[in-house]
């Protein structure tokens, strides 16, 4: 395993299985690539949706911290928080082999991904997200 940035279609991404020995197979693998990032920030910017919605309704309700933290809201909030973190840390490990051209992938699906999802961030529309 090289430990600088390389150019290369032989590679192993994540798992022995996921092993691309030609450009095809890394063409495949960086349009996966670009997907998966692409979801992870259409994740990050849905729990951001609902983060501002919950404190709208919580701020409308006082409800108290020990029943917010056993809601379903929070328990859906916290699944969706731990598959994010699964897939961010697994971009992490497709950037760390260090090859350019999944490092791009990598880049251009966070590109992608936020200009699909995050058109509330880029608008002001959401400005009581500090409620």
């Amino acid at each position: 395993m090289k430990m600088s940035f390389h150019i290369g279609e032989n590679e192993i991404i994540l798992f022995d299985e996921w092993h691309t020995m030609s450009w095809d197979g890394l063409g495949w693998s960086m349009v996966g690539i670009i997907l998966l990032t692409s979801i992870y920030e259409g994740l990050k910017s849905y729990r951001d949706h609902l983060y501002i919605n919950v404190t709208r309704l919580k701020k409308n309700t006082g409800n108290s911290r020990e029943s917010s933290l056993f809601s379903k809201i929070h328990v859906f909030q916290t699944i969706l928080h731990a598959f994010q973190l699964a897939i961010g840390y697994c971009l992490m490990l497709i950037f760390m082999t260090y090859n350019t051209l999944l490092c791009l992938a990598v880049v251009l699906g966070g590109v992608l991904g936020y200009w699909l999802f995050a058109r509330e961030k880029s608008s002001g529309d959401n400005i009581d997200c500090c409620l």
